[in-house]
């Protein structure tokens, strides 16, 4: 975690994920990088011949957005990080998801941090926002914060799994992450209802699982609940000081509309930070 991207739109929730960032590139004598997006806005055309039906807005200003940026980032710094020196503030112009995607190739980013307010109702199932975008396409970790987060605050990782024994890039990655907060892991395995396994043998299977991976530190849980989701949800619930550390498969398309993605789900449905990175399927 020593280059850590914060895409930021200087809203409450975007200065919560720098301030967070700033401390743990301060724990690693890392590089905070801040990204604001422009995006000019869209006209849409009558459809009538000759007429795109949709077209950039001439009228909108990006130089001045660019000037207000900066100083928005000004004041940001002078409110958060006065005297952190490796600070770096971009401003690109394009839409938000791809743009983020250039920065963490360009750069090299190995974390991304975002702000989010969670999703709802149409916005979550059709359109989603940009955190839950991120989540989907970044291929580094990215980390979710919903509110004001200390790393001294960090005393317990919820990591739900699935017990493949072929995930040694994600569950190195979570020990290293264990080892930076100094906390508990407690890995969770949600068993649906009517499934033909028993919880006590999931139970053998998870603490063969920890074996495997060589955890340390650890308690190992079995739920039931009728969805992933739900079942990650209220257990997280019963833990305080916590985050909430899981892999997502990166599923597009018709097929991420269908069946959708946990990891999405849960950054929407939690009050913890949650940390996620994209795993390749099988």
């Amino acid at each position: 975690m020593k280059k850590i991207l914060v895409p930021c739109d200087f809203s409450e929730a975007a200065k919560h994920a720098f301030k967070f960032a700033v401390e743990i590139a301060a724990s690693n004598d890392g590089e905070v990088i801040v990204a604001n997006m422009i995006e000019p806005p869209v006209l849409y055309g009558d459809g009538m011949p000759c007429q795109p039906h949709t077209y950039m807005d001439l009228d909108f200003d990006v130089a001045k957005s660019i000037k207000e940026a900066k100083k928005d980032f000004d004041n940001l710094k002078q409110s958060i990080a006065i005297n952190y020196p490796r600070l770096t503030f971009l401003v690109e112009t394009g839409p938000v998801k791809e743009m983020i995607l250039q920065i963490i190739e360009q750069q090299k980013v190995d974390l991304v941090v975002m702000g989010t307010s969670g999703a709802s109702g149409f916005k979550e199932i059709f359109i989603g926002s940009n955190t839950e975008k991120i989540v989907r396409a970044a291929p580094v970790p990215v980390f979710t914060v919903h509110g004001a987060t200390r790393i001294y605050m960090v005393r317990n990782i919820i990591f739900p799994t699935t017990m493949d024994l072929n995930e040694s890039d994600l569950t190195d990655k979570i020990k290293s992450l264990q080892n930076f907060f100094q906390a508990k892991l407690h890995i969770l395995h949600i068993n649906y209802p009517g499934t033909l396994i028993t919880d006590q043998n999931l139970k053998n299977s998870l603490e063969n699982y920890a074996l495997v991976h060589d955890f340390t530190n650890y308690t190992l849980h079995v739920r039931t609940d009728i969805s992933i989701q739900d079942g990650i949800v209220k257990f997280a619930s019963k833990f305080e000081n916590s985050i909430i550390a899981m892999a997502t498969n990166g599923k597009k398309g018709i097929f991420h509309l269908l069946m959708g993605s946990t990891a999405e789900d849960v950054v929407n449905h939690v009050h913890q930070p949650v940390w996620t990175y994209r795993v390749h399927q099988h």
